[in-house]
């Protein structure tokens, strides 16, 4: 049980050393006078891969998506919705 909690202790960290390292990289090539709502922005740049990545992992499987995510199945749909239009609602599979 050690070892998979030290699995997933890695992995959050290097996620947020990902964010880190880009959103560090993006205040290096930005005008910082320019930068408004910051979190806002990377809230928004993030969320749509996120929703793709996880929904095509689960195998379309919304059930498993919502589990994954920690989100309702309303809240799934929605969001696939809005940034892919009916891609990815009702799909089985590819």
């Amino acid at each position: 049980m050690m070892a998979v909690e030290n699995q997933i202790e890695m992995i959050d960290k290097s996620l947020g050393k990902a964010v880190e390292k880009v959103t560090s990289g993006y205040l290096l090539t930005v005008n910082e006078q320019s930068i408004v709502n910051l979190y806002q922005l990377i809230m928004e740049e993030i969320e749509a891969p996120l929703y793709e990545a996880v929904i095509k992992h689960c195998r379309f499987n919304q059930s498993r998506a919502t589990i994954m995510l920690g989100v309702s199945r309303g809240t799934l749909r929605a969001k696939l919705r809005y940034y892919f239009d009916d891609k990815y609602v009702g799909t089985r599979g590819e």
